[in-house]
């Protein structure tokens, strides 16, 4: 029997496939899923068991309790001077969720999405599920730096959304307050909506700025975050989006129809996190430092990277020491010294490949010396 067309078309994730091929290796330095090695904050765990003791574990309320949406709704106020209120925030199960419902949502047959490589390779197919079809900008030729004039290349009339990652994965790289302001008044007086995926906004390492701080494109900014990243927070699957009143009842109906609603103990996790431990400047403090030492070693042995400003990402071009296309490369490089990387071609771009900094130095150190190894083994 024929089945949906766009699904059998999906690739498995290289992501998942160099994941699981480091687990073939004992000694194997594992550096490809985005997933923190940080722990869960006690007290938030604490909060969520006490709180599952205490009540009984209903349904919440699709899109989440109007207590918890209007502390998000009051932590982008505060932090980005905005003015959303409890109605503007839709709770989701995870990020990822969050942003397939925004395209059920949105999209319609033919309608096209602006992606910039190097993208996240999850937002692929939930594009293409709602037949929409991806744009493709390709940054790495300006500097990993989104334009005005770059954009202009590639709108069209059948553009629905661009989507934006800031901080960016697997880049690294934020946006100025500039380059935002810019793309704000680009799209200002076009029907197309901004789609921010600020999952990182608290690890970024330079001044943050969020689409939420320019009024003049609320009706068509939708924002999404979420606890995975910045409060190591994955397996609770815990997300928000933060969209225009005017749409809220269609998203609502997208993530009803999904998921029903979302997870009772995750929604009382998330309030504990956004409430007692907001402050996350000692996560920040970790990744900065690891990104900065794994930075100079990677430079050192000769490779081109760039220069990481938010997130907990490394993007490495290495074309100068192989011919290798980067799942051949990566592959090689599990083998040959059991080090876990993800092919470049994954984000959309040959010739590099993501380093996951979820290690301690140490163990960052050590993956330098491997790498170094092997180049000393691959000398043209």
């Amino acid at each position: 029997m024929q089945v949906n067309q766009n699904v059998a078309k999906i690739q498995y994730s290289l992501i998942r496939v160099l994941n699981e091929e480091a687990k073939k290796y004992d000694n194997s330095i594992n550096l490809t899923i985005g997933e923190p090695d940080l722990s869960t904050e006690k007290g938030i765990v604490e909060d969520a068991c006490q709180y599952a003791m205490t009540h009984k574990l209903s349904y919440p309320p699709t899109g989440g309790g109007v207590e918890l949406r209007g502390i998000i709704a009051d932590y982008y106020n505060k932090k980005y001077g905005c003015s959303y209120v409890a109605d503007n925030v839709v709770m989701n199960i995870g990020a990822s969720e969050a942003i397939s419902s925004c395209f059920k949502t949105l999209l319609n047959i033919g309608d096209e999405v602006i992606i910039f490589k190097p993208y996240y390779p999850g937002y692929l197919p939930m594009i293409t599920m709602t037949y929409a079809k991806p744009v493709f900008v390709d940054t790495s030729k300006t500097n990993f730096t989104i334009t005005p004039e770059l954009l202009a290349q590639y709108v069209t009339d059948k553009t629905k959304v661009i989507l934006i990652c800031n901080p960016s994965n697997p880049s690294g790289n934020v946006m100025s307050r500039e380059e935002i302001e810019k793309i704000v008044d680009y799209v200002a007086d076009k029907d197309i909506f901004i789609l921010a995926d600020e999952i990182y906004n608290e690890l970024s390492f330079v001044d943050f700025t969020s689409f939420a701080s320019f009024p003049k494109i609320k009706d068509k900014l939708i924002i999404v975050n979420g606890f995975s990243k910045s409060h190591s927070m994955t397996g609770w699957r815990v997300g928000y989006t933060i969209f225009p009143l005017e749409y809220r009842k269609l998203f609502v109906n997208a993530t009803l129809f999904t998921l029903g609603s979302p997870v009772a103990v995750s929604l009382a996790a998330a309030e504990s996190a956004i409430t007692k431990y907001s402050d996350r400047s000692h996560v920040r403090k970790i990744y900065q430092e690891r990104a900065e030492y794994l930075y100079k070693r990677l430079i050192d042995l000769g490779f081109e990277v760039v220069k990481p400003k938010g997130a907990f990402y490394l993007f490495v071009k290495y074309t100068m020491f192989s011919d290798l296309d980067s799942f051949e490369f990566t592959m090689d490089v599990l083998k040959e010294v059991q080090v876990a990387l993800v092919p470049g071609i994954s984000f959309g771009n040959e010739g590099y490949f993501r380093i996951s900094l979820i290690a301690d130095i140490p163990t960052l150190g050590e993956t330098a010396d491997r790498l170094k190894k092997y180049l000393d083994n691959h000398k043209k």
